[in-house]
């Protein structure tokens, strides 16, 4: 019965074609069900191995579930690089919290951060860094306060060199009895604002009443703050040399009525008059 098959699938056959019209004959092939089936195989065969190259050897192969290459897709880039920035928010995060909670222990800040240290829960983070924001910053002390020349334009008490943040028109004066702890100076739009002092940057954010606000720690712990700026160009935890832009004077926050700087100064955990000290 084998060998019936065997006998059957090398029988040969006649293929003819014949024009439809004149039943003329157009061709004739000499066929076996084993030269079709060896005919078929060979297709298949080339055929997988132009699909499995095209899918394989190609930039097709990421389509492919569970064999594309995690670490080179565009969606795993970018989460990656969200991560690693989400990350620097959180280093710089910690910094700010450590510095102002050495400054609320009257502890000398670090400009390094201790990893050591306690944690601090969401609810404490909230606490610090809203009292930075707000107008009445941590304990301070300096020699600042022995300055009493207010004539010119760079001051120096032997070691430090105050530079005026911007100069301008002083449009509100520093009054304590009202609560305004500053002095607010008119100057053209996308006028830069300067540090006075070399220092870190503690605070660059934004407040409803404020609006854009950059703090710096100084040396000696005193603190100045420049608020309602179109524009911050220093991010947290950010070193600056005196006379360094760290913002764009601006027109932010509702306690404004136009593009002005608002500047404070505190020495001693409390606020200075600013005239004092800078000729603007």
């Amino acid at each position: 019965m084998i060998q019936t098959k065997r006998k059957r699938i090398r029988e040969p056959y006649r293929l003819l074609l014949l024009h439809d019209d004149t039943l003329a004959e157009v061709g004739s092939y000499r066929l076996s069900l084993l030269n079709i089936y060896i005919a078929v195989s060979a297709i298949l065969l080339v055929t997988s191995a132009l699909v499995f190259s095209l899918i394989f050897l190609t930039p097709l192969r990421k389509l492919v579930p569970g064999y594309a290459n995690v670490y080179e897709s565009r969606e795993y880039r970018e989460l990656n690089n969200k991560v690693q920035e989400l990350e620097a928010e959180m280093q710089n995060q910690r910094l700010y919290i450590a510095r102002f909670r050495s400054l609320l222990a009257g502890i000398p800040s670090s400009d390094s951060l201790d990893d050591s240290g306690p944690e601090i829960g969401p609810l404490e983070s909230q606490e610090v860094r809203q009292q930075a924001l707000t107008s009445k910053p941590p304990l301070v002390s300096s020699d600042l306060r022995n300055i009493e020349n207010p004539a010119n334009e760079l001051y120096s008490t032997g070691f430090l060199h105050v530079v005026p943040p911007i100069r301008g028109v002083i449009s509100a004066r520093y009054d304590q009895n009202s609560g305004h702890f500053g002095t607010d100076i008119l100057a053209p739009e996308n006028t830069p604002v300067l540090a006075i002092l070399d220092g870190t940057v503690i605070t660059a954010d934004w407040t409803l009443e404020t609006g854009n606000t950059v703090g710096i720690q100084h040396a000696g712990n005193m603190v100045s703050f420049y608020k309602h700026n179109s524009r911050n160009l220093k991010r947290l935890g950010t070193k600056v040399k005196a006379g360094e832009a760290v913002a764009i004077i601006g027109n932010t926050g509702e306690a404004t009525s136009g593009p002005h700087l608002h500047f404070e100064l505190w020495v001693d955990g409390k606020p200075r008059n600013p005239e004092r000290f800078i000729n603007f």
